[in-house]
């Protein structure tokens, strides 16, 4: 294999492989149960009315459908989604939409629009991976903010401590990434309060605050709150929330599509930076999904996508509490909704070296590790309740409480088999 290293560039060798995308690869086995992604239940997945959508757009759209697009995107597509977001509570216009090739590729073109080398990002300890590679593919950096421990949302004094410290120390923060609705990987969901005031400390910080939403209609307990993104339309209206959204989660992953709602000024921009990466996103994924939004059949798939997970996110909890050990340093979020829980456990357990007895248990999840730019810690896990059945949930969840267990067992018998010194 030739040694390129020196010609690569710092973007480039600043790039870090997805833990999550290595993982998979050891869970590819038939029989190993797996937690470990955040696969959607493909039995939500409404195969023939997508493919009635489909043979519309063959019999009255072909020409375009198989055509370039404008990179702003489908103007059908953006005309639905004015119309669904309208009954979200949120007031758009085109001009505020970009479509883009699903949400990821928007949190790669905001480190492209906002970074230079060694600036910050303001994110949670911990937050989503993918973001954390896209900042790191750019030679950013996270300014990681810890939880409350009411999990409602950032811990705001040690917010101001940390941005204040930054900016002392001659350190660059561009902006604030949250998501606030059913955080990946923890599944929390921030409370009114604490979203006005990262609105707040946005506003006084004039900080664009970048809120990803990918699970926001995933709700299936609780009340809805108001996004960010429609705080500040309601209140000072200063237009400094990007707001990122996608059909993977609530409707089908394969499509491949999301939205960007921004002012559009920022619209324009990630136009440009969207320009040179794949001149627009599949446009007869755009016709597609734009016939099938036509239909209004989206929401009874939200509902029915709502039901179904919450049992199986009773059921995993359930599951939790019958088989984990009884401890007050073993504990997991009960989110009300999303894909995902987090589980915390003694300090003592590295879920890092942990997995591959996991997996020889044919068990997997996603190393809390994963989720940190920095300072990682190394005693906690992601679990996602959403793809596997009822039964694959007990028997993956007996069968992680097992090695946890074990886990436990060994510090706790502490060192063994030492030799006894001579004359003992």
């Amino acid at each position: 294999m030739p040694k390129f290293d020196s010609l690569y560039s710092k973007n480039a060798l600043s790039m870090k492989k997805s833990v999550i995308r290595e993982l998979l690869k050891l869970t590819t086995q038939p029989d190993i149960i797996s937690f470990a992604g955040g696969l959607p239940a493909p039995e939500t997945f409404p195969v023939e009315d997508l493919r009635v959508a489909a043979d519309a757009v063959f019999t009255k759209h072909a020409a375009k459908a198989l055509q370039y697009g404008t990179t702003e995107g489908d103007n059908d597509l953006k005309a639905e989604l004015v119309k669904y977001e309208a009954r979200q509570g949120v007031t758009l216009t085109p001009e505020n939409l970009l479509i883009v090739s699903a949400s990821q590729q928007a949190l790669d073109m905001l480190p492209k629009l906002f970074l230079d080398p060694g600036d910050y990002v303001i994110a949670g300890r911990p937050t989503y991976v993918g973001t954390i590679q896209a900042i790191q593919s750019y030679q950013g950096k996270v300014l990681g903010i810890p939880f409350s421990t009411d999990n409602d949302g950032f811990d705001m004094v040690e917010l101001e401590k940390r941005y204040a410290r930054a900016v002392r120390d001659g350190k660059k923060v561009k902006y604030v990434y949250v998501i606030p609705d059913f955080q990946n990987p923890s599944g929390i969901c921030w409370s009114l309060e604490k979203r006005k005031a990262i609105l707040k400390f946005a506003y006084d910080h004039d900080l664009p605050l970048v809120e990803d939403a990918p699970y926001r209609e995933v709700r299936f307990m609780g009340e809805t709150l108001p996004s960010i993104y429609q705080l500040d339309q309601q209140g000072e209206n200063r237009g400094i929330v990007i707001n990122m959204k996608t059909f993977s989660k609530i409707l089908v992953p394969g499509a491949r599509v999301g939205w960007v709602m921004a002012h559009p000024e920022f619209i324009q921009k990630l136009v440009i930076a969207k320009q040179a990466m794949d001149l627009c996103t599949n446009v007869f994924a755009q016709k597609w999904l734009a016939e099938y939004l036509k239909t209004g059949k989206l929401y009874a798939v939200i509902e029915n996508t709502c039901k179904l997970y919450r049992d199986k996110r009773n059921h995993m909890v359930a599951m939790l509490e019958k088989y984990m050990p009884k401890r007050y340093d073993l504990t997991w979020t009960k989110p009300e909704g999303g894909l995902f829980l987090w589980i915390s456990l003694p300090k003592y357990i590295d879920t890092d070296q942990m997995i591959f007895k996991a997996v020889e248990r044919k068990v997997a999840y996603v190393v809390g590790s994963a989720f940190y730019f920095d300072e990682p810690e190394h005693n906690a896990m992601r679990i996602n309740f959403s793809y596997s059945g009822f039964e694959q949930i007990e028997e993956g969840v007996k069968r992680l409480a097992e090695v946890v267990k074990a886990e436990i067992e060994a510090h706790e018998a502490g060192p063994r088999g030492r030799t006894a010194p001579e004359g003992m």
